[in-house]
């Protein structure tokens, strides 16, 4: 192989490992109570935040054993704004914090995702957290202040 040859499959590895880098998640203006609605939370954790880009809930990385509701395993990610706010102290957390969980069946098979996001002015009795829940397809199975999620 010619020097030139070489040096230019070395140029070519170097140019696809770092187009396969993971992109660092934008920061988005949080979302606010008046524009809140689970189709809208869907849109921020999939499209102009994709929440695969966030990183896992420190010390719960990875696939995890779960308990219902969220199914029998699940992977918890959080977004920048609350990532960065850590420690939480006092459970205050910052506007636009988000919070999803993968819920698995026993399978392995997605069941369903869980949402948590910091909403100003929301709900201040239930600390402004907007709950939602998505199919896979990212169809809304519950929003706003589920008893399932108010009880918890």
């Amino acid at each position: 192989m010619k020097t030139g040859q070489g040096l230019f499959i070395i140029l070519m590895l170097a140019v696809l490992l770092g187009s396969c880098e993971k992109k660092e998640e934008p920061l988005l203006s949080p979302l606010s109570a008046g524009e809140i609605s689970g189709e809208r939370l869907w849109e921020r954790i999939s499209g102009e935040s994709d929440y695969r880009r966030y990183r896992q809930w420190p010390g719960h990385e990875g696939r995890r054993p779960g308990q219902s509701p969220h199914g029998a395993l699940h992977e918890v990610f959080a977004n920048r704004t609350i990532y960065d706010a850590l420690p939480v102290t006092g459970g205050q957390v910052p506007p636009g914090s988000i919070l999803v969980k993968e819920n698995y069946r026993v399978s392995g098979e997605l069941d369903k995702l869980t949402v948590m996001v910091k909403v100003e002015a929301y709900s201040p009795e239930t600390g402004d957290w907007f709950w939602a829940a998505f199919s896979p397809e990212g169809e809304v199975l519950a929003e706003g202040l589920p008893n399932s999620c108010l009880s918890c």
